[in-house]
């Protein structure tokens, strides 16, 4: 019983460590692209992670926001269309024309890219420091 209740903490953590993990990514990148306080619009699943962000404003309404994280953004209205997206999601990454960077899971490591050409389209400027993260 004990072992079982160990294995159950120990499982709980490790969700919470990878979302945690995410909102600090998000928290630190985001702000140092834009260069200012950012409302975002997400999917569930992201939504579900930034919800408790002391940096980033959730948005109900895609309309204002600076940005878009997830993968889930095939019915966005059209105003939407052409707003930066930062992909949780590898495949999204590679098809959204409108996706400046993405953070993603791979076999259970993490994995982040940017892509350079999408930046300047929305007048973004990539830290130094993440430089050695941009797709080509």
């Amino acid at each position: 019983m004990r072992k079982l209740f160990l294995i159950f903490i120990f499982i709980i953590n490790s969700f919470g460590s990878e979302n945690n993990y995410e909102l600090k990514l998000y928290e630190k990148i985001l702000p140092s692209i834009f260069k200012k306080n950012l409302l975002v619009y997400a999917d569930k699943k992201s939504k579900e992670i930034l919800i408790y962000s002391n940096v980033l404003e959730l948005t109900i309404s895609c309309i204002h926001a600076d940005i878009l994280i997830g993968k889930d953004f095939e019915n966005l209205p059209q105003v939407c269309e052409h707003k930066p997206v930062f992909s949780t999601n590898y495949r999204n990454f590679m098809k959204n024309k409108n996706s400046i960077g993405a953070f993603y899971w791979r076999k259970g490591r993490p994995q982040i890219k940017f892509r350079l050409d999408t930046l300047r389209k929305y007048d973004l400027i990539l830290p130094e420091s993440l430089m050695e993260f941009v797709y080509e």
